[in-house]
């Protein structure tokens, strides 16, 4: 039961909830759909709809997983302007920069840009904080729909519920704004009303960036931060407790096997004695390991805990953390062989979508007082989307 316990907590790492909300004449929609994405695949497990979040919507919106944002509708224009200097303020008039969120697709010569509010989406954000999930990308308009480009072949129209996009030569070409509730699409074999398809686009933006998508998302850190962190306490809670377990279970195996070996004939007492000097040895070896401990602060729950919490926190979304090994052996154990635990460093194995937001990273972890060099042991290519890296961090 523990087991499978823990299993299902790394198998939540692949599960998102992508949540579209639709306000047209002030008249609110709430779609949400429950995705599992593992091996490069996706899977929906559960599609929702509502016009307010009710009990019964609340039942579908597991708190485990992280939300992933769409917005449209009233209250956000959208706009093809010419890409050049200060068309931002072009739209706005007079109105203050700082009071406005802009998302934006950028092609050579021309930007499709959706501007809000930053109060509008503020409320949207509240709004779900208070069920307590934690929002972890946002978009909103219809030019979020161009992440499916790669999806998508020769020229085509792909809408959302109220707008539709035309595509030509892998861009996009033009805009309108149209009711468009029964239409479907199929997107890697799998058939999508028109509200789900800026909910799809918005999830593979967040998996896989853009360079021509352009969105200020750093309001959310706080909230990916924090949902990190209670992904990793919560696993750390269970992996503490399953320990506990196997310690107890073992100890009463070992008790059992001394007993026994009281019992056996007299013929076995050298092996018994035998075994009995080399579990000393082992217990010697465990109160010297437990003192140089005690005389490291390595010990302390607290040191361990920032190490792993700091990097975890830092992660971005681009980057998956495989393992962390605090106090990892220096050499393969060997039989008969003492056990040397390296104090001095952490390794960090993983993998990451995108080279710039690795360097970004690994300048963060500089930054931490308690690293004083960092090594990139390895970053391979895995795939045509990962790349593997494995880096040692001297504490």
């Amino acid at each position: 039961m523990l087991k499978e316990k823990i299993k299902n907590i790394f198998n939540d790492n692949k599960r998102y909830y992508t949540l579209g909300i639709s306000n047209t004449s002030g008249v609110l929609e709430y779609h949400l759909l429950k995705i599992l994405f593992k091996d490069n695949e996706l899977k929906i497990e559960d599609r929702h709809i509502s016009q307010k979040i009710d009990d019964e919507f609340k039942e579908h919106l597991n708190k485990n997983y992280p939300v992933i944002l769409n917005i449209e509708g009233d209250g956000i224009i959208n706009k093809r302007v010419e890409n050049k200097s200060g068309y931002r303020k072009n739209l706005i008039f007079k109105s203050d920069l700082d009071d406005f969120y802009f998302y934006e697709y950028r092609q050579d010569k021309d930007v499709f840009i959706s501007v809000a509010r930053k109060e509008l989406i503020d409320t949207y954000l509240n709004e779900l904080r208070a069920l307590d999930v934690f929002v972890i990308h946002v978009s909103y308009g219809p030019f979020v729909m161009g992440a499916l480009l790669p999806l998508i072949k020769g020229d085509s129209i792909i809408s959302s519920n109220t707008y539709s996009v035309e595509i030509r030569g892998s861009r996009i070409f033009s805009f309108e704004k149209k009711l468009n509730p029964d239409n479907q699409y199929t997107i890697n074999g799998d058939i999508f009303k028109a509200y789900e398809v800026p909910l799809i686009a918005t999830f593979f933006s967040y998996k896989f960036p853009k360079e021509s998508i352009e969105f200020d998302t750093s309001f959310l850190d706080d909230n990916a931060s924090e949902f990190k962190y209670k992904k990793w306490f919560k696993i750390a809670f269970i992996s503490v407790l399953f320990f506990f377990l196997i310690t107890l279970v073992s100890s009463h195996l070992l008790h059992d096997s001394y007993m026994g070996s009281l019992l056996e004939k007299e013929s076995r007492y050298a092996l018994a004695l035998q075994t009995s000097r080399e579990i000393t040895q082992l217990d010697e070896e465990k109160a010297l390991k437990e003192k140089i401990l005690l005389t490291t602060n390595m010990s302390n729950k607290s040191f361990v805990s920032k190490y792993v919490v700091d990097i975890g926190n830092s992660t971005l979304p681009e980057i998956t953390l495989k393992t962390i090994h605090v106090i990892p052996m220096q050499k393969k154990i060997e039989e008969a062989k003492k056990i040397d635990l390296d104090f001095n460093h952490i390794i960090v194995l993983g993998k990451v979508s995108n080279d710039l937001v690795f360097n970004r990273w690994i300048k963060k972890i500089e930054k931490f007082k308690w690293v004083k060099k960092m090594d990139i042991i390895d970053y391979t290519q895995e795939n045509k989307i990962w790349n593997e890296f494995f880096l040692k961090i001297e504490i």
